[in-house]
């Protein structure tokens, strides 16, 4: 057996937060374009907004959206290309303006390659996507090229299961690199006259507010850093790219109105940017409601439920015996058992090779007390 005698540990990661008025608008772009195309729900004002865009916007939110993954490459793309993401309106549109044909190219062609790798990593094989990638040189300098790179871009609409007729009426708009950039333009006009203006006028003290409230929790130490986010936004990132997330050195937080319970985020080396729907509390209960945060999201789950049921009545067991009973795979009881210890409301021993879990009794009566504090609160609002 090989025995390790040293074993790197996980950087301490610099946190960091921003309200950016880019990035709020390219990922509320992202969510009316998942509400236009599909039937998952969004709220209400994501809703409203969709159904009262016009015809324009909503065209050129079409002949965007695929190549540019419902705007996400757009946002990705500012971000990669900004020192500073708190530009006001006037200065994130001339910015956008003021890109040469030469960064546009650049813009394409990473849309092109990360919608394709998208496809090789999570998209079932497409017979019509593989025929015209047979074809497809995905090397940066050969998507140079106009040929070569019109038949990348009907790999990716295909990819989409955009119609051949459509695909090449497509592809020859994406010939033309000053068309796109007009459309791209055009596209956030629409958007900010059509609601986002107001919408973050309104809400920009707000999330101003929060980064502000954010300090202590930003200058804090955290085990990992799915901790910090959970910790930092209510929220534990549900995706295969945590231990990539776990290895930044930097994560800046990003408040975007209209998200709820999502998570999006896009890492550039070491440096994650996550965006999130913030809770800004106003009174003077922050601090105490936010000592529960991490709690009643453990909570708020089935399967963590279950397990915590299990533990009630076996006072101690290792992963395997829950999973047994639970009839559920291991990754998912895993995944399950490190959020509630995140929560702090199990806690492990280990003993050779096997870790053993039982409840923080101490944890879970704090819980309750809360919800002791609250119904005496609202007594008390009563009786007033």
């Amino acid at each position: 057996m090989e025995r390790n005698l040293f074993v790197s540990a996980l950087p301490k990661t610099k946190l960091d937060a921003v309200d950016s008025l880019g990035v709020y608008i390219f990922t509320n772009i992202q969510l009316v374009d998942y509400d236009l195309n599909s039937s998952s729900a969004q709220n209400r004002w994501i809703r409203d907004f969709s159904d009262n865009l016009s015809n324009t916007a909503k065209s050129d939110l079409k002949l965007l959206r695929t190549i540019f993954a419902h705007g996400v490459i757009l946002r990705d793309f500012y971000i990669k290309k900004n020192s500073n993401l708190t530009m006001n309106w006037d200065a994130f549109i001339d910015w956008w303006k003021q890109l040469d044909k030469s960064a546009m190219m650049e813009l394409i062609i990473d849309g092109i390659k990360e919608t394709i790798d998208y496809y090789y990593k999570y998209l079932p094989r497409m017979p019509i996507v593989e025929e015209v990638m047979q074809e497809v040189c995905l090397d940066e300098k050969q998507l140079q090229d106009p040929e070569n790179r019109k038949k990348a871009v009907k790999a990716v609409l295909f990819s989409w299961s955009v119609s051949a007729e459509e695909a090449d009426n497509i592809a020859e708009d994406y010939d033309n690199v000053a068309y796109i950039k007009e459309s791209i333009i055009r596209l956030l006009h629409s958007f900010w006259s059509a609601g986002l203006e107001r919408q973050w006028e309104e809400k920009q003290e707000k999330l101003a507010t929060w980064v502000r409230q954010q300090k202590s929790l930003l200058e804090k130490t955290y085990r990992t850093n799915g901790e910090a986010i959970f910790e930092i936004t209510g929220l534990y990132p549900d995706t295969t790219e945590l231990e990539n997330i776990n290895r930044a050195e930097f994560i800046t937080f990003i408040p975007v109105s209209n998200m709820e319970r999502l998570l999006s985020f896009i890492q550039f080396d070491k440096h994650v940017y996550l965006m999130f729907d913030p809770q800004v509390e106003t009174g003077g209960n922050k601090e105490k409601l936010a000592d529960y945060y991490a709690a009643f999201e453990g909570l708020g789950d089935k399967t963590r439920l279950q397990i915590i049921d299990l533990l009630a009545e076996n006072k101690e067991m290792f992963a395997q015996q829950m999973i047994q009973q639970l009839k559920l795979k291991q990754s998912t009881v895993s995944r399950h058992l490190n959020q509630l210890q995140q929560s702090n409301l199990v806690t492990v021993h280990q003993e050779g090779n096997a870790k053993y879990f039982s409840l923080n009794r101490d944890a879970l009566q704090k819980v309750a007390e809360s919800f002791h504090s609250f119904l005496n609160r609202e007594r008390r609002g009563e009786k007033k």
